[in-house]
């Protein structure tokens, strides 16, 4: 595998600095180099923030993520912020609650319910590793063992069992609301 550089965007409080550090550590448990940073506000809860996740088989020379080949949105900000940097052939997930999605030329883009399936599973606060699941499924980056592994040694007990439970719910259900390979247009419409 080459280098794969991943974004994941959207507000804090929903668990997007966890779903990068969970897909950091899975890369390290399935062998790979890993590195990840983050950037958020001030406030704890409702402020803009990222991670970057970078992913490789050989050391890791520049861990910041400029150009994603992979972005998962949990904002329309955070969408709107980062869905321009995606390389072409690159690919979008967007939680397709909270998110509209612009078409862009060569990058393909799939809206995941994330939101309503962790609501589903019985707490809105795993929509993260409902997203991190369903991108590993559909890129095959890592395998869903190594997700598995690393939501048990990340994970607080409080959360453990219940992200574990929406991790397997969503290898089980192939649920998406827009798969769709985006044809010219701008972003900012």
């Amino acid at each position: 595998m080459k280098r794969i550089d991943l974004i994941i965007c959207g507000f804090g409080g929903q668990g997007v600095i966890f779903a990068g550090e969970l897909i950091g550590r899975a890369g390290m448990l399935a062998g790979m180099e890993s590195a990840q940073s983050s950037a958020y506000g001030a406030e704890a809860r409702g402020s803009a923030c990222s991670t970057g996740v970078v992913l490789s088989d050989e050391p890791i020379d520049y861990p910041i993520v400029r150009q994603p080949d992979i972005l998962l949105a949990f904002s329309q900000d955070g969408y709107r912020a980062y869905a321009s940097l995606v390389k072409s052939g690159g690919q979008i997930f967007y939680d397709c609650d909270l998110v509209r999605p612009a078409s862009i030329d060569s990058i393909e883009q799939t809206g995941i319910p994330a939101t309503a399936e962790a609501a589903a599973i019985g707490n809105k606060n795993v929509a993260n590793v409902v997203m991190l699941a369903k991108m590993l499924a559909a890129t095959e980056i890592l395998p869903q063992e190594a997700l598995i592994k690393s939501i048990i040694e990340q994970s607080s007990p409080a959360y453990r069992e219940i992200n574990l439970k929406a991790l397997v719910l969503c290898q089980l259900c192939n649920v998406v609301c827009h798969p769709k390979r985006s044809e010219g247009s701008r972003l900012d419409e």
